[in-house]
C-alpha cells in the first residue's frame, strides 16, 4: 500500500515540474531530477542528453500548459507519474515521469513525452 505522504510528495514535485516546463526554468527543474535522468522523446525514440534537454526547456516555455488525468503509482522505493498535458495552440500529450527514492527524497530520474489525440 502506497505511504499518502509519499503520494503527496509525489504529487507536489509533479506540480513543480509543470511549473519550471511552463516557464522554462531550469533552475526550476534542476532540483527535481536525479543526477541519473534520462529524456526519451516519444516521438522519436531517441534518448537526450542533459545539454539537449535543458536547451529545449528553456528555449520552450509554455505558459498555457495544463495538466489533467494525473496518476501516481508507486512500487516500493519507485513510482511512475502520469498525466494528459493540453495547451491553448491545442497540442495534447501524455508524459510519464519516473520517480526513484533517492537519500536526498524522491527525484525525477526518466521522463518521456509522447503527443496523443484530444
Amino acid at each position: 500500500m502506497s505511504d499518502p505522504a509519499d503520494i503527496e510528495q509525489l504529487n507536489t514535485l509533479n506540480t513543480a515540474f509543470i511549473e519550471a516546463c511552463r516557464l522554462g526554468s531550469w533552475p526550476g527543474l534542476r532540483k527535481l531530477l536525479s543526477d541519473w535522468f534520462r529524456y526519451v522523446d516519444g516521438t522519436t525514440g531517441q534518448m537526450w542528453d542533459m545539454a539537449e534537454y535543458i536547451a529545449d526547456l528553456e528555449a520552450h516555455p509554455d505558459p498555457t500548459l495544463r495538466i489533467d488525468q494525473v496518476i501516481i503509482h508507486m512500487a516500493g522505493d519507485t513510482a511512475g507519474v502520469t498525466a494528459r498535458t493540453s495547451n491553448r495552440s491545442g497540442t495534447h500529450n501524455r508524459y510519464l515521469d519516473v520517480y526513484a527514492r533517492e537519500p536526498s527524497g524522491w527525484r525525477c530520474v526518466q521522463a518521456c513525452v509522447w503527443p496523443t489525440q484530444a
